[in-house]
């Protein structure tokens, strides 16, 4: 069973770089809250990554991950989501889904896009 797409799930689809180069199937978190998640419509994603060095480090917010997959975000090596890497996709894109991202995290990762973002294309709090 697919577990239901919500603020914070932990996606995989395939995004081009920063560049708008080398398109590769990647974790990505959603924004969008989850009351506007629509089955045939879009949802605004932001990358993660395991270069921890691609962006400066007050836009990046690292996620739990442990070897074999943490428990709550199935993440398997050290990385960050790019609060600056943002794109929208459609949610037929989804290739498949992991975990959740912790709320501290979540917190965090929303109040730095809002602070990076004109204007912001997320509320400023989760919604779960």
């Amino acid at each position: 069973m697919t577990p239901p797409l919500q603020q914070g799930r932990i996606v995989w689809v395939e995004l081009l770089d920063p560049q708008d180069r080398n398109p590769k199937v990647r974790p990505a978190v959603i924004l969008t809250a989850t009351p506007e998640i629509r089955e045939n419509g879009e949802v605004v994603v932001a990358a993660v990554t395991t270069q921890l060095d691609m962006a400066a480090a007050e836009v990046c917010v690292e996620l739990p991950w442990q070897r074999g997959g943490h428990p709550r975000t199935k993440l398997n090596s050290r990385n960050v989501v790019v609060c600056t890497w943002l794109v929208t996709i459609r949610v037929s894109e989804i290739r498949g889904t992991a975990g959740l991202v912790p709320l501290p995290q979540m917190i965090r990762i929303l109040e730095v896009v809002r602070l990076t973002s004109d204007p912001p294309p997320v509320p400023p709090a989760p919604t779960s």
